[in-house]
């Protein structure tokens, strides 16, 4: 009697800790993946960096990126939403924003912009 109740029960907690920890670790790739695909985008927009290999990470539906150009940097922001796919014995499913963001300045607009500001300065 004891072994039918305790034993369904441990399989069920064994396999819930098995599926959080399979999200945690889907967590940590993803914003892995993100960061390159961040990093990627903007090196292309300042078109001062490429890389060889492709990140194959994938938005998706459930995710957003913005980028921000300014005059001498960008700025590229990215947003995902992860789903726990089993929930388990929990009482609810896990959700987690990945988020990351990558600042790319073009250094030759930049010494460019402080030169200008140097000789304003010079000028007064």
């Amino acid at each position: 009697m004891e072994a039918a109740v305790v034993m369904p029960l441990i399989i069920v907690s064994v396999i819930t800790c098995v599926l959080v920890i399979m999200f945690f670790y889907s967590q940590m790739s993803e914003r892995s993946s993100m960061h390159i695909m961040l990093r990627s985008e903007a090196g292309q927009l300042t078109r001062k960096t490429k890389y060889i290999h492709e990140s194959g990470f994938d938005m998706g539906e459930q995710g957003e990126m913005y980028v921000r150009q300014n005059g001498i940097d960008t700025v590229v922001y990215g947003k995902k939403y992860l789903m726990m796919s089993h929930k388990g014995i929990l009482a609810r499913k896990g959700a987690a924003v990945i988020q990351g963001n990558y600042y790319a300045m073009d250094a030759v607009r930049f010494v460019r912009y402080c030169g200008i500001i140097e000789d304003l300065r010079n000028e007064q």
